[in-house]
């Protein structure tokens, strides 16, 4: 392969970016969906959600840059929702702008989404450590899971589905101005070294050069193509290629079957924090054991010396606790109930994800109806949401004056475990039934 064909190659890869473009269009707007619900959790910090509305202009091609300083939650709300609105125009203006035209995006462009994408991170950076009083004082509060959910979400759209399509892009953009500027001037420069003999008069050629082939000058890439000019067209042809060799990671489909995968995956995810519920449950379910009596203990110690193992009895712990809603409700709860079921929902969870991973081995991950997939989720929800009511409920009644001598054997590791787990549970829960529904609403046919 020669430099020419290797230029025709990085067009071949060119174009499959460019066929990626939709999807990534999709994630930006879910981007900025996530961005304008942060006004969920940090209700105080911003001003109600008209207002932000009326802010926010979906058909903006412009992309601008402000400095703002976050306020505390207590303070002046306008200046962070303007930041706040500012941000999400931005997150559309690098849709309808530059993707909309991919083949014409520019490195200077790459950097101005780099900027737009620190801005965010900067911006959650701010919003947290100011609301960070809140949200360590009741960490487990819907508005404080959420708002780490949240945060998770953006950053993980960032960094792991929407930079790696802009840095495959911009390492295709430097080796075709590099190939292509490498092939104009390699005879009549040759070397680094002829070219500082007389730099003024070559630095006017290689701007002529580039703009004869369409190049925006650059002088950063322009002295790394100089530096390589003594280099032979094999040497740089073998380290392009073996770059190019890595496997890319799949932008994420925009069918419908991949978006409901995503969200089964996320429960998928929790099956360690399920299953490491158990020992902590059975724990507290042996601490409100009674106590076998003398005569108990004697009669165990004859049978074994006969032979014969006799069980213990066991008793079943009820407990009640209280659930607010659209009215708070008093709800009752077994202990027993609440380990058979943790423990079946592992077990679901296990076989699932390894009906999952036979299917994407096998290559058959397509052949997965959506409605199957609608259903484990709709199961899988359903159990991991009475797992964590009652769990939670369960936290609450260990909480009373008359449990906290039973409550204090419990290891102090394990009392935060499960706040932990709970903790996590409840987000996947939130986070899930916000994708389900926004699912719902642009495709109705799927229940």
């Amino acid at each position: 392969m020669g430099l020419s064909e290797m230029l025709r190659y990085l067009e071949k890869e060119n174009e499959q970016l460019a066929s990626r473009v939709a999807d990534v269009k999709d994630l930006y707007r879910s981007l900025a969906e996530s961005i304008r619900t942060l006004s969920v959790p940090f209700r105080r910090s911003f001003a109600p959600d008209s207002g932000i509305n009326a802010a926010v202009d979906p058909e903006t091609r412009k992309i601008t840059f402000y400095r703002h300083d976050l306020q505390s939650s207590e303070g002046e709300v306008q200046n962070n929702t303007r930041w706040l609105a500012e941000l999400i125009n931005n997150v559309y203006g690098i849709r309808n702008s530059l993707l909309d035209s991919p083949h014409f995006i520019e490195l200077k462009d790459i950097a101005e989404v780099r900027r737009v994408h620190a801005d965010i991170r900067r911006f959650l950076e701010e919003l947290h450590m100011k609301n960070s009083m809140w949200l360590l004082q009741d960490p487990n509060s819907e508005a404080a899971v959420l708002a780490r959910q949240k945060r998770k979400d953006i950053e993980e759209l960032l960094k792991e589905r929407i930079e790696p399509f802009f840095e495959r892009l911009e390492q295709i953009k430097i080796d075709e101005y590099s190939l292509r500027l490498r092939m104009e001037i390699r005879e009549e420069i040759g070397s680094l070294q002829i070219y500082r003999k007389s730099s003024e008069t070559f630095d006017a050629l290689i701007k002529e050069r580039c703009n004869r082939l369409g190049l925006s000058y650059d002088p950063q890439l322009t002295k790394g193509v100089l530096q390589e000019l003594e280099q032979n067209d094999e040497s740089l042809e073998s380290r392009l290629k073996e770059k190019y060799e890595a496997v890319d990671k799949p932008t994420a489909s925009p069918s419908i079957r991949r978006k409901y995968m995503r969200v089964l995956h996320r429960y998928l995810a929790r099956t360690k924090d399920v299953a490491a519920l158990l020992p902590i449950l059975e724990n507290i379910y042996f601490l409100y054991q009674p106590k076998p009596s003398f005569l108990a203990k004697i009669r165990s110690f004859f049978a074994r010396l006969a032979g014969r193992e006799e069980k213990t009895a066991r008793k079943d712990i009820e407990y009640s606790y209280i659930i607010g809603g659209e009215s708070i409700e008093r709800k009752t709860a077994s202990l027993e109930a609440l380990i058979a079921e943790t423990n079946q929902l592992e077990k679901t969870l296990l076989r699932v994800r390894d009906y999952i991973r036979t299917a994407q081995i096998n290559k058959k991950i397509n052949t997965i109806p959506v409605d199957k997939i609608s259903d484990t989720i709709d199961s899988i929800g359903d159990t991991m949401r009475r797992i964590f009511e009652e769990s939670f409920g369960m936290v609450q009644w260990l909480g009373k004056k008359s449990n906290q001598d039973k409550l204090a054997r419990l290891p102090e590791s394990m009392q935060r475990d499960l706040n932990v787990h709970l903790d996590t549970i409840y987000a996947t829960i939130i986070i899930n039934n916000e994708r389900l529904r926004d699912l719902s609403s642009k495709h109705p046919r799927i229940e």
